[in-house]
């Protein structure tokens, strides 16, 4: 088993495409963590007359420190680096037919799976530590030298946020590899993802706020995500919309759970169909 794993981690971090995926995804979280940085202290941002309430931009709270710092994986943008690696990790030896040697190797099918989703995990904690430290590279010299505030980072609530994000990382990135043992081919594979994690979930976001059914936006794993992420209100002490509350569980514990439940459900439907699958 332990020789399974040290493979399947020698087959992500002996190739490009680990660091180059990282390097794009910590630009992209830098720049994202800068402009909700920036928003800071604009209490007319969506507040018209009523002095930005319900704005959690219009002063530096705990909950707001967390949406910053995780700015690119509430806005979902930077998600898209571990889904999509976590499609190409499993799609790639299908592409490359290197799969029958591994298999050949490795008869015992379900030791492979669980090697690569050690090595799959893996990766999503170490992109999680590269996306928090892009994202304060990005918005605490802003927040401290532009906006003149307390950066938080002193704050054990904020570290818990940073933290949880290896969760939140990890889980897409399963996503993802799930979704890549299902549909073999690669570019299939990433586009259904991709849509999956955004356009669905705009769709259903739009859907139930249409119709009302706030309670329902809870479920959804892009919101889930967020839920787990932003433990402390970032519009504490103001008046908020009982609707917007309805959308989150109450802890963020009980969205961390269900987002694990789903990932663990995908990722054992696609091995399962993968260790019956003949391959070439």
């Amino acid at each position: 088993m332990i020789g399974a794993i040290r493979s399947e981690l020698r087959k992500v971090f002996t190739t490009r495409l680990w660091w180059g995926m990282g390097l794009g995804m910590a630009v992209l979280a830098a720049l994202i963590a800068m402009g909700f940085a920036a928003l800071l202290g604009n209490a007319q941002m969506s507040g018209g007359d009523n002095g930005g309430q319900g704005n959690p931009f219009a002063r530096l709270t705990i909950g707001t420190a967390q949406l910053i710092y995780n700015a690119g994986i509430v806005q979902q943008m930077t998600l898209l680096f571990p889904l999509a690696l976590g499609v190409m990790l499993i799609t790639g030896e299908y592409r490359h037919k290197t799969i029958s040697a591994t298999f050949l190797s490795t008869p015992n099918r379900w030791v492979v799976m669980l090697s690569k989703a050690v090595a799959v995990a893996t990766t999503g904690a170490l992109y999680a530590v590269v996306h928090a430290a892009a994202s304060i590279a990005g918005a605490a010299p802003i927040i401290k030298f532009v906006k003149h505030q307390p950066t938080l980072l002193t704050e054990p609530k904020v570290w818990q946020s940073l933290g949880l994000g290896i969760v939140a990382f990890v889980v897409w990135m399963l996503f993802g590899f799930g979704v890549g043992m299902l549909v073999r081919n690669q570019i299939a594979a990433v586009l259904i993802a991709v849509g999956l994690a955004f356009i669905v979930q705009l769709v259903l976001n739009i859907l139930f706020t249409v119709k009302h059914w706030y309670s329902a936006m809870k479920w959804v794993p892009g919101n889930l995500t967020t839920n787990m992420l932003i433990t402390s209100d970032p519009t504490q002490g103001q008046n908020v919309d009982p609707a917007s509350q309805a959308q989150y569980f109450a802890h963020w514990w009980q969205a961390g759970l269900v987002l694990i439940v789903y990932a663990a459900a995908l990722a054992i439907v696609g091995a399962l169909l993968t260790t019956r699958r003949d391959v070439a």
